[in-house]
């Protein structure tokens, strides 16, 4: 797929170390690249992954250049400052299935 589709963009996780970017629902515990943990995958803005499209329309997405330039974006963007680590709250390890609201 070489164009940008906006309406995959709520299934795109990206790894903040290495640019590395993965679709679907959760991101496996560690990255496939740089192996970083699934806590440092991000929701990347769609404006960012669009612009990474129209520089690489060629590129596979998973392609050196593209994860290059989804690292410097991030980086010009301030994305981490202002998504604070991530656009998303991954559930824990063991599950969020407790309530602690709920009496036992």
């Amino acid at each position: 797929m070489s164009n940008y589709d906006p309406y995959e963009h709520a299934l795109l996780w990206t790894c903040k170390h290495c640019g590395f970017m993965y679709v679907g629902g959760q991101p496996k515990m560690e990255c496939p690249v740089c192996e970083s943990y699934k806590t440092s995958f991000i929701d990347l803005p769609q404006h960012i992954e669009a612009q990474v499209r129209e520089e690489f329309p060629d590129n596979p997405h998973n392609h050196r250049d593209n994860r290059a330039r989804r690292v410097e974006l991030i980086g010009e963007h301030n994305v981490l400052e202002k998504n604070r680590v991530s656009g998303r709250v991954l559930p824990a390890a063991s599950g969020n299935n407790m309530n602690p609201s709920k009496d036992l």
